[in-house]
């Protein structure tokens, strides 16, 4: 379905309009609600017996394909088992649990390729493991800190989308109050190649840009890209190329899947040619197909040009409002994957994985309009935090989306606190 694209400008440091194309994104939500006889059956009846159905297909064809773990260190055929998620409380879960893999009916290695880039150190932390906020300034990530009294370990930024210039000599690092003096790691978040100004065909727009990207004639501004971070002395940083490919709201969406993984190889080969200390982050949207129905997995870029499995989740489509719906959202498999799924993948793949962006959504969004947002929600920060701290081992790092936007999440949990609860809980936890 071609998209036309909505008006208006792209701020050096604004938050990306994501959840502003909440309503396209989610109409395959919608429509399997409506055929399936209303929201209640949906949950109880339908989605459990398509898991299953799924679960016994492809968890045969994994076993039967899966190769054997050799001398060499490649993966082993499947996961162990871990213990169901509980709801508990913050004294329950002080002791981290023994590193294991999320059950999940998909075990899945990446196709053989060339050598894999050695596993990546995850972000530094003087806790229990990496942790950051999404933030616009130094002074929003400072007050994100003094709420929990918990340093940032990371922080998560945007460069601008409307031109070259701004992607590859972003607005960060710019002055002390746009993090040059951050002590911790950056985690950026970079386009594949500019977004259009004014109405586009975003179909269009998109094949003819992967295409180009595909054969190479981005390869340069990958570098220049590379080469501002080694200016920083941020040539480590975490760097997020094309998140969210999946879904169908950005102009980089993987709606030619051969083109797409190319361009994303070209870019990622074109940065590390210059910053090779650079760590390169495959950002997943949750719960969400690829343009064409597909499972995000099937364009996932190679083992050679990624270090770190990343999936921006919320709490919706679906909600978490007891720790057995964390466990099923969690454990979604193709071609709506959950976190869970992302865990397994980078277990198996050796390579690290991230929560880049993730929160509560407000009952007054878009999606809780729909009713299918958690709101205030202290259930999801608890189940978060456990799973968090039971794959600490190969956690890159994590970060909470604090934003108040109603026209966005609404999952604000300081300035303004709209969760109290969950609030009060994430505190405790953090």
């Amino acid at each position: 379905m071609s998209v036309t694209r909505r008006g208006g400008t792209t701020r050096e440091h604004a938050r990306e309009e994501l959840r502003y194309y909440g309503d396209e994104a989610h109409r395959w939500y919608d429509w399997l609600i409506r055929v399936s006889g209303g929201q209640q059956r949906f949950r109880t009846r339908i989605l459990p017996g398509v898991a299953l159905g799924l679960a016994l297909v492809v968890g045969l064809t994994a076993w039967a394909v899966t190769p054997r773990p050799g001398k060499d260190g490649s993966a082993g055929p499947g996961h162990l088992a871990a213990t169901p998620v509980a709801a508990a409380s913050s004294a329950a879960v002080t002791a981290a649990p023994s590193p294991t893999a999320e059950p999940t009916a998909e075990p899945t290695v990446a196709p053989a390729g060339p050598p894999a880039r050695p596993r990546a150190q995850p972000a530094g932390t003087s806790g229990a493991f990496p942790t950051g906020v999404s933030a616009a300034n130094t002074s929003q990530a400072n007050a994100f800190a003094n709420f929990r009294g918990r340093a940032n370990d990371v922080v998560v930024v945007f460069t601008a989308r409307d031109k070259w210039s701004a992607i590859t000599g972003p607005w960060i690092g710019l002055e002390p109050k746009f993090f040059s003096n951050f002590p911790g790691t950056w985690v950026v978040t970079v386009p594949m190649y500019p977004e259009p100004s004014g109405s586009v065909d975003t179909d269009v727009y998109a094949r003819s840009h992967l295409a180009a990207c595909a054969r190479g004639e981005y390869d340069k501004y990958f570098r220049q890209f590379g080469q501002w971070l080694n200016s920083k002395n941020r040539g480590d940083s975490f760097v997020r190329i094309g998140w969210e490919f999946n879904g169908g709201w950005f102009v980089w969406k993987a709606i030619d899947r051969n083109n797409w993984r190319e361009c994303f190889r070209n870019e990622a080969k074109a940065l590390l040619s210059v910053a090779p200390q650079a760590r390169i982050d495959w950002s997943v949207n949750a719960h969400t197909p690829l343009p064409d129905g597909g499972d995000p997995f099937a364009v996932y870029p190679g083992n050679d040009v990624v270090d770190v499995i990343g999936m921006d989740t919320y709490d919706q489509y679906p909600p978490s409002p007891t720790a057995a719906k964390f466990d099923e959202q969690c454990k979604m498999g193709s071609p709506l994957p959950g976190l869970c799924r992302v865990i397994n993948f980078a277990r198996q793949n050796n390579k690290l994985f991230s929560v880049p962006e993730w929160g509560l959504v407000h009952q007054d969004t878009p999606a809780g309009r729909r009713g299918v947002a958690g709101g205030d929600n202290p259930v999801y920060i608890q189940q978060m935090y456990n799973l968090l701290l039971r794959n600490r081992d190969i956690l890159a790092y994590e970060a909470y989306f604090n934003d108040p936007d109603l026209g966005n999440v609404g999952s604000s949990l300081v300035n303004p606190t709209q969760h109290p609860n969950a609030a009060n809980l994430y505190q405790q936890l953090w």
